[in-house]
């Protein structure tokens, strides 16, 4: 279960003008990283759909599809976060603002999913309404994932995954550690860019220390720092992103790219290229103004909303799909239903619990000097 990838939720960028004294961004300009991760989000649907069919996930990295977007996911978060915390450098508020864009849209598919599979589960109401599901709702809610409801989709045990109604939701603590990390740097001094260059090294030891053979080899610890890497570098472009645009320091940094790739080739780390390609290459892209591109979020970011329902959905479509499922109506029938729940999570949800941001300032001062 946990090898399935997932999406990952991602900041909105204020539109305020950056003060000068901060590395330069994007400046509220209109861009593409909304485009990239509505796009993210439908391909790991897309993956889990060849997975639920017992089909293998395509792989044009070596990892599935759904995984190649979570790095997406992730390098865009650091990148966005890390510009949330320039526009306002307080610990409360920062957090406050990763609580209301994570947590009240999670409470609500949470209790929701569990209250829809009344309808679905073999088990008497009396007993559904026990322990399991109890754990289920009360976990979810305290970022400690639980998968699986009882009585739920429960024709295939000998596979959690097939059981699971959440499966992706792995994800969502990872993504929270790594806020908690951005806000220890913060609190350090985030203006002192090269500790997130050391943080990004401290990660990558990490991921090597957590690699199959070494002294602390551990599958989902390995793959956990892995989506913490891309997430600081998202903090680190974020951190030296004028430099960037010096066209002596793109080159070098094109050169380290390619020299990864090229190491990655030779030491038998493929995921050293994907690391190396993936994240550069999403940032350049998302940083552009391209139309069509840039209006991807006109309707609201339904990204989360995809990443917390399509696994559902698509065990809906499975459930109740007359005969045998074929890819192509069976994936249009579970994008559809997962579009429209996460419409609803937006507009019902997600939206309505963001717009507290604009009263934390009064809830929460700076400090007179």
């Amino acid at each position: 279960m946990r090898e399935n990838a997932a999406t990952v939720p991602v900041d909105h960028v204020d539109t305020r003008p950056i003060p000068s004294t901060l590395p330069a961004g994007n400046h509220g300009q209109p861009n593409n990283f909304d485009a990239l991760r509505l796009a993210a989000a439908l391909l790991v649907l897309v993956s889990h759909q060849f997975f639920f069919l017992g089909r293998p996930q395509p792989a044009p990295t070596g990892d599935s599809l759904g995984a190649v977007a979570v790095m997406v996911f992730f390098v865009i978060s650091g990148y966005l976060v890390a510009e949330s915390w320039y526009r306002d450098p307080h610990v409360m508020r920062f957090a406050l603002r990763r609580v209301l864009r994570l947590w009240p849209a999670l409470v609500v598919a949470t209790v929701a999913i569990a209250l829809a599979c009344v309808a679905i589960t073999t088990l008497p109401m009396h007993d559904y309404f026990g322990r399991a599901t109890r754990r289920f709702i009360v976990g979810n809610i305290q970022l400690r994932t639980f998968y699986e409801l009882p009585g739920v989709f429960v024709t295939q045990p000998d596979n959690p995954s097939l059981s699971a109604v959440n499966g992706s939701w792995w994800t969502i603590p990872v993504e929270a550690k790594c806020y908690v990390y951005l806000a220890i740097l913060g609190a350090i001094g985030l203006r002192r860019r090269w500790l997130s260059v050391v943080a990004l090294g401290l990660v990558v030891l990490m991921y090597i220390k957590t690699l199959q053979g070494h002294s602390q080899a551990d599958a989902f610890n390995n793959i956990s720092f892995f989506y913490i890497a891309f997430f600081m570098t998202g903090v680190c472009a974020r951190q030296f992103v004028d430099a960037l645009r010096h066209s002596r320091i793109a080159i070098i940094c094109a050169a380290g790219a390619i020299a990864c790739v090229v190491a990655a080739m030779v030491f038998g780390q493929p995921r050293l290229a994907e690391w190396a390609v993936i994240a550069p290459l999403t940032l350049i892209v998302g940083s552009l103004s391209t139309p069509v591109m840039r209006s991807a979020g006109r309707f609201g970011d339904l990204s989360y909303g995809i990443y917390l329902y399509a696994y559902f959905a698509q065990q809906l479509t499975m459930r109740f799909w007359p005969g045998t499922p074929a890819l192509g109506s069976s994936l249009i029938v579970a994008a559809a239903m997962t579009t429209f729940m996460a419409w609803c999570s937006w507009h019902a949800v997600e939206a309505p619990a963001l717009r507290l941001k604009r009263h934390l300032r009064r809830w929460f001062p700076d400090r007179a000097a």
